[in-house]
Order: C-alpha cells, then sequence, then structure tokens
C-alpha cells in the first residue's frame, strides 16, 4: 500500500472498555468556536489535556493524519502533551488516513478512537477521502458515555471566508454528536508540499460532505 506506515500502528488492547474518565471541566465551551489566536488555542489545548491526567493512568490519545505534513503536526501536539503529562505519561496510537483503506488497519483505528481519551485529527481544510467518513461514522455513536475530547489540526482554507475549512465544520458537528469537547488548531501549510488527496468532487470519485452524519 503507497505511503504505509504499518510500523506506526499500535494494536488496541483487546480487553473491554475502561471506566470514564470525569469530565473536561464545564467552563470549556463546547461551542466550537476558534480562539482568536494560535497561543490560545494552544492554552486551551493544554487546559482540555491536564483535565484528562490523574486517573491512575496516563491519557490515551489517538492520532489520525493525512500525509507526511501534517504527521509532523501531530507530531509536535504530541511532544508538547508528553511535556505536561509528566511522570503519569500518555499512551498513544498513530493512523494515517490512506491506510484506512486496509479493514484491519480501520478496525484498529475505531477501536483506538473509541477507546481514546482525546482524538487528534490533522489533515487540510478541504475535504478528506471516503474511509476517512468511514472511520468517523464507525466510532462517534458509541463515544456519548465517555465523551473525551475531540481535536482538530487543520491546514487554513484556501477561501479565507469559508474558516476552517469542511474538515472543521464537520469534526465540530461529529464532537457535537459525541458529547465531545471540541477544539480546532490552525496549523501553517507548507505551499511547496505535495498533497496527498484531490478535493472530493464526482469526477475524482470522492464523495462530498452534505454537512449531515448518518449512524
Amino acid at each position: 500500500m503507497k505511503h504505509a506506515a504499518l510500523h506506526e500502528l499500535q494494536p488496541a488492547p483487546s480487553n473491554t472498555r475502561k471506566s470514564c474518565r470525569p469530565r473536561i471541566p464545564g467552563n470549556l465551551s463546547r461551542n466550537g468556536k476558534r480562539s482568536p489566536s494560535i497561543s490560545k488555542q494552544l492554552t486551551r489545548l493544554d487546559k482540555i489535556f491536564i483535565g484528562l491526567l490523574g486517573a491512575g493512568q496516563g491519557p490515551s490519545i489517538a492520532f489520525i493524519y493525512q500525509d507526511d505534513e501534517t504527521r509532523g503536526w501531530a507530531k509536535e501536539t504530541s511532544e508538547r502533551l508528553a511535556r505536561l503529562a509528566g511522570d503519569e505519561g500518555m499512551r498513544a496510537s498513530w493512523w494515517r488516513i490512506s491506510d484506512l483503506t486496509a479493514p484491519g488497519i480501520l478496525a484498529g483505528a475505531v477501536s483506538s478512537a473509541l477507546q481514546a481519551d482525546m482524538i487528534v485529527v490533522a489533515s487540510r481544510a478541504e475535504g478528506l477521502p471516503f474511509p476517512f467518513y468511514v472511520w468517523v461514522n464507525l466510532w462517534w455513536p458509541n463515544r456519548a458515555e465517555c465523551p473525551g475530547a475531540l481535536v482538530a489540526l487543520v491546514g487554513p482554507p484556501e477561501r479565507a471566508a469559508s474558516r476552517e475549512g469542511r474538515v472543521g465544520d464537520y469534526l465540530r458537528i461529529v464532537a457535537r454528536q459525541a458529547q465531545m469537547e471540541y477544539l480546532a488548531v490552525e496549523k501553517p501549510v507548507n505551499s511547496s508540499s505535495e498533497k496527498q488527496f484531490p478535493k472530493p468532487n464526482p469526477a475524482n470519485g470522492f464523495p462530498s460532505w452534505n454537512g449531515h452524519l448518518h449512524d
């Protein structure tokens, strides 16, 4: 499989779902509005993560990324959270979106998302391939009892007026439906980097997201 990163995958635990951690403090809004600056976005990320600490074992984080550049964004976030975790540590699983076409990898990524205290999605703003949406629709209906947090690391959209773009809008709705805390952190895109996926349109076979979730 092109660009497969099997060495990065960590198998999901085979035991039954763990007991829920306490809910994230209520003073963190669920309205999904972006903070006015990157520094404030990162401060809020820190607060969300700190709220997951103290349960006797490090928080479980599922990272899913689009390509090499967005994996770098996820790695920076992982290192930041690891510093906050300190001696308690954290447990991370890593999944590349293009690998979700393999049924076994998709199943592992769904299991990780179901058990994660935080899910971090690193992608460009404009559209992702169908397997990504399959992955989301397989885990989000079962997250309500253990809400956790959904963090979107998104590149800026091509049209400034579209704000976070389609992926950010979609993930905000996912978080609301799954009763998860949501945070979007905008990341700069290297203009020289090659985009792994084209925009969704009928010609290239990738479906356009219509703004609705299906369970």
